[in-house]
């Protein structure tokens, strides 16, 4: 008759398990742990895209409509409050004070945000007070002068990080050509 042994592991062989397992976590870590960041770079460029494909649709609705110069409230698309500038792209939704499309206000980039993008996005215009609490995106305007190829809208996306001089992800719209830059910027 044979005796059976019972055997388990030796102290060796479990620390060799215990230092594999520290080391795959190791590298497995930093992935995890950057997945809430990817998270919110996706979301950025998403609705950035969007935006950009309302552009392009508001544009195609105002050639449709007849596509010359400035028009007030295009029925085409949205609600039917959207002005464009005077080369057919959104502008804002109230632009009297716009000189017929060719005036750029900080109001309008929201007014356009508001009317292409249907989200539950927190906006606020840039300033200190923009920063913390729940606001998502920082928006303003550079240059008031459409005729100008340096007027457009910024949006930052600061949902990821509210602190003010933090590096987010950023559209430029140009409300004179309909061009959309998505790039990481800084406020300050």
């Amino acid at each position: 008759m044979k005796i059976k042994s019972n055997q388990g592991f030796t102290i060796i062989e479990l620390i060799i398990v215990i230092v594999i397992l520290g080391i795959l976590s190791v590298t497995a870590l930093p992935k995890f742990l950057n997945m809430g960041q990817d998270a919110h770079d996706a979301k950025a460029k998403a609705i950035f895209a969007s935006f950009s494909s309302a552009v392009s649709m508001y544009h195609g609705c105002w050639q449709v409509k007849g596509g010359n110069g400035y028009m007030q409230d295009l029925p085409c698309y949205g609600d039917g409050d959207l002005d464009s500038s005077t080369t057919g792209f959104p502008l804002g939704v109230d632009t009297s004070a716009s000189s017929d499309g060719t005036q750029l206000q900080g109001g309008f980039c929201k007014e356009t945000w508001n009317a292409l993008i249907e989200s539950d996005f927190v906006l606020a215009f840039h300033n200190d007070a923009a920063f913390g609490g729940n606001t998502d995106i920082v928006y303003w305007y550079a240059s008031g002068d459409l005729t100008q190829p340096n007027a457009y809208c910024y949006y930052n996306y600061i949902s990821d990080n509210r602190q003010k001089g933090s590096e987010n992800w950023q559209l430029k719209y140009y409300p004179a050509t309909g061009l959309t830059q998505v790039i990481r910027a800084t406020l300050s």
